[in-house]
Formats: C-alpha cells, structure tokens, sequence
C-alpha cells in the first residue's frame, strides 16, 4: 500500500479466466426485489451458487500481479461454473484499479482496497460479511462504523527500523535482540557501537511524505487500546498534540535518526532517496531505516543475508508496551459489492473461502505470494526474512495495530506529510504541524 515513493495509475493487467461453459448471461440479472418475499429470495440465493457466473476480481498489490493471475485460473478450475476476470494494478496503486474499471462502466465484484477505505471513500460499497465463517479464523477482519464485517483481511504487514543482522550483530559483537532496543538512549548506543564498528552512517532514512506522514507520524495513535479514541478527539479539536509526551516523543526520536550524526542524507534529507536508502542498507553500507515488510525486495540483498526490526522507541521508560512492539495489522483487504447479482456475491464468497479453506488458496497467498496470512488456520509460513520477523512478532504477542488504517492514509500522505518534511529541514515548528493536522480534521467536518 505505501511501497513506492510515487503513486501512479498505470494500465491495469486483466486476465480473464473461463470456465467449462461461457456465462449464460444471469450474471447481469438484477436481484429479486422485496416483494418477491423471503422464500423466494432464499431461493433465488441457492440457485446462486450453482449459476453459471462471471466474477471481476482486482488486485492493488501490483508486486503479485502474476501470482494473482495464477490464483484465477487454479479457482477456476476448481469452480468451472465461475469465470474469473482478474484484474491488477501499479504497484501502490491500490484503489485506483476500481476507479478505472468502475468508470469504464464496469462492476467490480471484489475489491482490494485499504482497510479505511471502508469507512470513507467506499464505506457504502461493500455487502455485510459478518456471518461468514472464515472469521471464526481471524481477529482481523474490518468492520465499518456500524461493526458490521465488510473486510475480509488480505494481507497482514507491519513496519518499524528494518535492521541489516550482519551490520549490528558485528557492532555489538554476537547475537542481536532487537526488542532490547526499549529506549530511546538504547537506540542511540546502538547506533554508536555501528558508527565504531566501522560505518559512519548508520541510518540510511527516506523522507518521502508517506512514510514520515501517514506510516511514522500516526504510530502516537496507539497510546490509546483503541486508535479511535484519539481520532476521535482529533475531529472534535480536543486533542492537545504540543502537550502530549507520546507525539512529541515520536519527533524526538526521529529527529535523532534523521540527524547529521548518524543519517546518510543529513546533507540533502528531502531528496529521492528511496532506492538507494535500501539498497545501502542491503549492501551494509547503512545499518538501518524504518519502512515495512514489503521493503525486502527492494534490500536487493545477496543470497543469505537476513534483516528483521526494531521497535520505534518513544521514550526512555523501558516497560512503555510503545517501546517493546512493532506495528503490524491488515494493510490490504477484499470487499464484495454491494450492486452485485446475488450469483455473483456468492462466486466472490466462494474465492474469499478459497483463500481461507482450500490448500490452492493458501499455497497462494503465503508461499507463492509471501503473504503473511491472517488466518489462523494457514500453517504455511513466509521466507521472506522481513515477512518471518513481522510473523514472528505476532506469535509472540509483540505487535500493535497498524495505525495507518485509522486515518485517511492519502490525506496524511499528501496534505500532512509536506508539513512532517517542513518540520524536518526545521522550516516548520512542532507547533506549526499540530496546527495543520489541527486545521485538516477540522476541514473533515
């Protein structure tokens, strides 16, 4: 979702997948109306699901487009009544997919989308999935405002400081706990036992407007059980930023990772400097910056390298829960239309229990995706290093949830961050940033 430093919409790939028979043209029948009475809509959805059906699927994740493809046709053949067209998008272009294809006059029957996207944008888009059993495997499915389940939970992800393990265990001279990092004093030894060991910059951080807006500057949301709470306080204007200790303590530590003392971009930190932030950090040549799970690719490490994460200390009070987890939560989830033909919501539930139920299903999310699934009942586990430290801190129950879903993320990233950039080259002042993020949730009302 946030995997790039420019979001663009490009072509969509579209695979249509047929079954055994064309569609028999029922898929564009509209559904039965009220007076027909109960029976006979009870009846018209159990003839749904043996009807032949065409379904659209669309994909956000652009970064497995192909294994989406795949995912299509081995439902297919699995479901020869259901064609599949599955289509995808840019990478990080997550909702433009469904924009294009609903203008072209289109309709979408499942939807990738971001998890708050559902409470904004498209928050009258999606049927109510709550009596689906495939939640009895999860405690990450998304509700709307009304708590009913219209999100059925894709892709779990997380981020916090991406660590190279060979550069800091050679710092500290043997084997390396990154939830031993609790304070912020922690950090900034550790980042001078890398300085001695021999690299000068330890910190390789981008500061494009996504990832010090809507992924670091929320992280503060999570001093609450419930992310709301603050939000809501956000929207009423009761919310005191420059008087509370867990907001500024966020900029501290940034302001410490950002610094001339350990940053490699200190000099210029506004510049693009995406690629070669990871690729430093691959390479050992930087020790660390902070993004996600989905970062590993671009590491462009060599074969047996390994990386994990460091919690983002707030603070130097080293039993803050704040300072002993990483974020991690659904990033990505799938919602069926609402405007679909009733043969069409059930062909989309079919695949929703596809991915949950059936080996095929979760061989593609996890193996061939790397994924990391949200479903308790997948045993398959990701290889990707960053993907099994993220896993591995959910098992362990050192995770909190991933704030980006609880705010409008393309707002934080386009109206917010260029605020969080100005704090950073010091033109603007902690006081000045609480002031527009102050002046956008009163603009929301």
């Amino acid at each position: 979702m946030k995997k790039t430093a420019v979001f663009v919409l490009s072509a969509a790939l579209v695979v249509t997948v047929a079954g055994c028979g064309s569609s028999n043209g029922k898929d564009n029948a509209s559904s039965p109306s009220a007076s027909q009475g109960a029976s006979s809509s009870a009846a018209s959805q159990a003839a749904a699901k043996d009807e032949k059906v065409t379904i659209i699927i669309t994909n956000g994740k652009g970064e497995i487009a192909s294994q989406w493809e795949q995912a299509a046709k081995d439902f297919t053949a699995a479901n020869p009544n259901i064609t599949v067209e599955a289509y995808s998008g840019a990478v990080g272009d997550t909702l433009g997919v469904l924009d294009k294809l609903t203008a072209s006059g289109k309709k979408v029957t499942i939807a990738m989308l971001e998890p708050s996207a559902v409470n904004y944008k498209y928050k009258d888009w999606g049927i109510d999935l709550s009596k689906e059993k495939w939640n009895e495997e999860t405690k990450d499915s998304i509700k709307n405002a009304a708590g009913q389940v219209i999100g059925f939970p894709f892709a779990i992800e997380g981020f916090g400081l991406v660590y190279n393990k060979k550069v800091v265990e050679k710092a500290v001279g043997g084997t390396f706990d990154p939830f031993s990092i609790n304070t912020r004093d922690k950090l900034k030894e550790l980042l001078d036992k890398i300085k001695a060991s021999g690299v000068s910059t330890p910190v390789a951080y981008q500061t494009e407007g996504w990832s010090v807006s809507n992924h670091y500057s929320t992280q503060f949301l999570n001093q609450a059980a419930d992310p709301n709470e603050i939000v809501n306080q956000l929207k009423e204007g009761k919310f005191d930023l420059t008087g509370n200790a867990v907001w500024n303590g966020y900029y501290d530590t940034l302001e410490l990772l950002v610094s001339k003392d350990y940053n490699k971009y200190a000099k210029r930190p506004l510049d693009k400097v995406y690629d070669d932030a990871h690729l430093s950090v691959g390479k050992g040549e930087a020790a660390m910056l902070f993004n996600g799970n989905w970062a590993f690719d671009s590491l462009k490490a060599v074969a047996g390298d390994s990386f994990g994460f460091i919690p983002v200390p707030v603070d130097n009070n080293a039993s803050n829960p704040l300072n002993n987890k990483i974020v991690a939560g659904p990033t990505q989830i799938l919602a069926i239309n609402k405007e679909a033909t009733p043969a069409q919501q059930e062909a989309a539930k079919k695949f929703l229990n596809w991915l949950v139920y059936e080996k095929a299903g979760q061989d593609f999310l996890v193996n061939k995706s790397q994924i990391i699934s949200a479903f308790k009942n997948n045993s398959n586990r990701v290889n990707n290093p960053l993907g099994v430290a993220i896993a591995d801190a959910i098992a362990a129950g050192k995770t909190m949830p991933f704030t980006t879903n609880y705010v409008v993320a393309d707002d934080w990233f386009k109206i917010i961050g260029p605020d969080v950039q100005k704090l950073l080259v010091k033109e603007e002042t902690r006081a000045d940033l609480a002031k527009a993020i102050k002046t956008y949730y009163a603009n929301k009302k």
